[in-house]
């Protein structure tokens, strides 16, 4: 895990009832192990791969929507963006979207549910976040095919249409339309972490 002035390290149970209560309608990621980055599947599948993650985003996004009517009872409305990629996300396709939670219990639970030494909760606090404007989906798609709209802001949704683990985990997913810079740099390099 970096170092930085904004990363708390807490090891009592009264530091995290602290923190939680200081830091209510954050949104929260609970990762195992420290050293891991925030990091998107698309991030993950394209450095594995070798490819620039634009194109390869581009090609999955296509063949997925291709396919799906092949093995879905319903497949999301052609230009519901947002819902397809979560759709995809909860398939296991590498989408750009991270999943994060509402509930700081919840992200602890995942944190520590297999941690071997120490774990991490990342907390982004949703006011450094980018507001949607407009027909987001089309600003979305556009993104995707041609890579129109890049902006340095983290953007946060849920689709209309959720699964049951989504709603359980109270989860949103957050996303950047830049995907030039990591994730980790965008969250981090702007601060958007708990203090």
């Amino acid at each position: 895990m970096p170092k930085d002035e904004n990363v708390q390290h807490i090891t009592k149970m009264a530091e995290l009832q602290e923190f939680f209560s200081s830091h209510r309608s954050w949104y929260y990621r609970g990762q195992k192990d420290p050293s891991w980055k925030l990091e998107t599947t698309l991030e993950r599948a394209t450095k594995r791969l070798g490819v620039e993650q634009a194109e390869y985003e581009r090609t999955v996004f296509r063949e997925y929507r291709r396919h799906a009517h092949s093995f879905l009872t319903r497949t999301p409305a052609e230009d519901d963006v947002l819902e397809w990629l979560a759709l995809m996300q909860h398939y296991g396709a590498p989408t750009r979207l991270l999943d994060f939670t509402k509930s700081f219990w919840i992200a602890l639970y995942f944190a520590i549910e297999d941690a071997d030494k120490d774990c991490v909760v990342w907390a982004i606090n949703p006011e450094t976040l980018g507001q949607k404007r407009g027909d987001f989906n089309k600003k979305l798609k556009d993104n995707i095919a041609n890579g129109k709209g890049k902006e340095a802001s983290l953007y946060h949704d849920v689709p209309f249409y959720s699964n049951d683990r989504l709603t359980l985990q109270k989860g949103t997913f957050i996303f950047s339309m830049d995907l030039s810079t990591t994730f980790q740099d965008q969250v981090v390099g702007e601060h958007r972490v708990a203090n």
